[in-house]
């Protein structure tokens, strides 16, 4: 179902620009001249009991979102004592948003309300109650999504995480619990549907068709001159790959999660919906409606959510960028497995790796004594080493088993709110180094461009760090293109990048993952500084020939490594040094995730690091001295231990390579 479309701009700081949100609020102005047929003119509309409101929500809303939330507090607290409308600062708001009277208006603090929508008053965008909400999730929507061009009737009642679609009409004293499909009217006394003009069998049949081109209206005023030919739809986005298509001279239509979104993102998308675009069922309408107008030409994710939607929809309209089955086919490891199998002679494959489900806790005894000891157990769709088991031999099974029993269904603090742990496989673990390869495909031609030289744990699967290019001889370097360029081909990659993780085991490289995506842990950031390629802008510019073909063999220029901060459990006392090491010669970003108060955990993956630090150097191993240089020089986290001593947090071991057989 369509969501708002968000592009508010964000206010003066750290380099953006006042007019943005000076255009802003002059709209909010104009909007009550248009709207309220007793305002005469603009400076009647001054005095409109809602505008302070209106207008200090558009301040304390990004200032919420830059971390400042008591003062943003306080300005919405002023507005309620002024005005009686009560707007939660997080909520969210799009243009041309109308609250008529206003009195007694509330909008809690996960609600997001699309463009053009009219409000009158006692109405209450809120949540179900306290008691249900505090077993959601951290970052889970608690409040009501509400379409674009809604109107919500006097005191309407919204409560929960529903959707109200696009053109609906909550009538007044209406209370609606359950989504409203687009265009349906929900009534009062009991909320009731009536379908809209033309019928309606269902809301889920409704979903599944787009609203008549004569219905639809702009989404923004720089509609009438998009070039289909030129628009890309995004499906989830860091404010970069905004930013790079952006650059491109692309057209971007972008699909965001609510508590992804962010200023940039609302300056610069063209369009931008905000909806769960994990979930198929709300997303299917949207792209129904966007391919309508303004169009586009075709739709990718490089985030790991969002790519196997961006299939669906690459599929859904004939498209020909990369479909459901080949992401899903990266995305689900045993589907990898199992689709790897398949190919005709892989049982002499001396690189195959068996892999199983792991349903019952029966199953850990019946691999091990199938397979062997050790092995892997690890969740099917997960990343970042969340959920990873080394099955050491019979005595580990119930422990592991416990452990996997308690993940299922969870986010744990430590996996993103976009990933819901559910299906694990088991599957033979393979001694020897570990590699990622970054490769791009043109048309099927596959392209290495790095090979990553990975540091891990020599305990835990979490990765300390990287180099590339990779420190290897040229015969073991050529196996690894040749054993990854026959991956893609088996798995019906054709175009765009990829970040694929091996080991070299006894036999040869072994593929352990792949992602149809670029990788994570600032690895583009090291292509980029040391062969001077940027993956982020090859995968959006590839599919609209704004970026040449690959040679075969691309050169590096220097070397370059990521650094990882780790430290002994404790508590974080206190963060320096950041900007100083992001300021040194050969620095080519610095991330530290720590903050005062934090809980320092015994390392067990990704997420228990402290920052990473990426740099550049004349070759690998200068750049690897490099990166220790800069975090043992200006960066210092001070960790306590519970017995009150204190030190501080350091560069994580870069482990040599075991030796290599060519």
């Amino acid at each position: 179902m369509p969501h708002a479309q968000n592009r508010c701009s964000p206010p003066a700081a750290r380099g953006e620009r006042p007019e943005k949100l000076l255009r802003l609020l002059a709209e909010d102005l104009l909007t009550i001249v248009e709207r309220d047929p007793s305002v005469r003119d603009r400076k009647e509309a001054l005095l409109h009991p809602v505008l302070p409101a209106l207008w200090l929500h558009r301040v304390a809303h990004r200032l919420h979102r830059r971390g400042r939330r008591l003062p943003a507090r306080l300005l919405m607290l002023l507005a309620r004592c002024v005005t009686g409308v009560e707007i939660h600062p997080g909520a969210v708001l799009g243009r041309r948003v109308f609250v008529d009277h206003g009195a007694a208006v509330v909008i809690g603090e996960t609600a997001v309300v699309g463009d053009d929508v009219t409000i009158y008053h006692q109405v209450t965008l809120g949540a179900v109650g306290w008691w249900r909400d505090n077993l959601r999730a951290d970052g889970e929507r608690r409040h009501p999504v509400i379409g674009a061009r809604v109107v919500l009737g006097v005191g309407a009642t919204v409560l929960g995480p529903v959707r109200v679609g696009d053109d609906a009409v909550v009538g007044a004293r209406a209370l609606v619990l359950g989504d409203v499909p687009a265009g349906a009217r929900a009534l009062a006394p009991a909320g009731t549907l009536s379908p809209p003009r033309g019928g309606m069998p269902s809301s889920r049949t409704a979903r599944a068709h787009p609203p008549r081109p004569s219905d639809v209206r702009p989404s923004d005023e720089r509609n009438g001159s998009m070039n289909p030919d030129s628009t890309v739809l995004i499906v989830g986005a860091t404010d970069e790959t905004v930013r790079k298509a952006k650059e491109l001279g692309l057209t971007v239509l972008l699909l965001q999660h609510p508590t992804k979104v962010s200023p940039e993102q609302e300056e610069l998308a063209d369009v931008l919906r905000v909806l769960d675009y994990t979930d198929w069922a709300v997303v299917e309408p949207v792209v129904r409606q966007l391919w309508q107008e303004p169009g586009f030409r075709v739709a990718l994710s490089i985030t790991e959510p969002g790519l196997e939607n961006a299939g669906r929809v690459n599929d859904l309209f004939g498209l020909g960028g990369t479909g459901y089955e080949v992401t899903r086919r990266f995305r689900d490891k045993l589907a990898m497995r199992r689709h790897l199998a398949s190919v005709p002679g892989a049982e002499l494959d001396p690189s195959a790796v068996a892999a199983a489900p792991l349903r019952r806790r029966e199953d850990l005894d019946s691999f091990g004594a199938a397979h062997g000891y050790p092995f892997i157990v690890k969740p099917t769709d997960a990343t970042a080493s969340i959920g990873v088991f080394r099955v050491g031999g019979p005595e580990d099974a119930e422990r592991i088993w416990a452990t996997v029993e308690g993940l299922r269904g969870t986010r744990t603090d430590r996996v993103s709110t976009m990933y819901l742990l559910r299906d694990f496989l088991m599957e033979e673990y393979v001694e020897g180094p570990e590699f990622s390869v970054e490769a791009f495909s043109f048309a099927g031609r596959h392209v290495v461009v790095a090979v990553t030289e990975k540091f891990v744990h020599a305990d835990r699967f979490a990765e300390l760090g990287h180099a590339v290019p990779a420190r290897l001889d040229e015969p073991v370097r050529e196996r690894i293109h040749a054993s990854v360029r026959r991956f893609l081909d088996l798995i019906g990659l054709r175009d765009g990048v990829t970040h694929t993780e091996l080991r070299l085991g006894p036999h040869g490289p072994v593929v352990i993952e792949s992602h149809n995506r670029v990788a994570g842990d600032m690895i583009p950031e090291l292509v980029r500084g040391a062969y001077g390629i940027d993956l982020v802008e090859y995968a959006l510019g590839w599919p609209f020939g704004l970026v040449p073909e690959l040679p075969d063999r691309p050169e590096a220029h220097a070397g370059a490594s990521v650094r990882s901060l780790v430290s002994e459990p404790g508590r974080v006392e206190s963060v320096e040094g950041v900007a100083e090491a992001a300021a040194r010669d050969g620095v080519l970003d610095v991330r530290v995730t720590a903050k005062p108060g934090d809980t320092v955990h015994a390392l067990r993956d990704n997420w228990d690091r402290l920052g990473l630090v990426a740099v550049t150097g004349p070759d690998t191993d200068a750049a690897i001295r490099r990166g220790a240089e800069v975090i043992d020089d200006a960066i210092r986290i001070r960790v306590v231990g519970e017995d009150g001593r204190t030190w501080l947090a350091h560069a994580a071991e870069a482990r040599s390579l075991a030796e290599v057989p060519a």
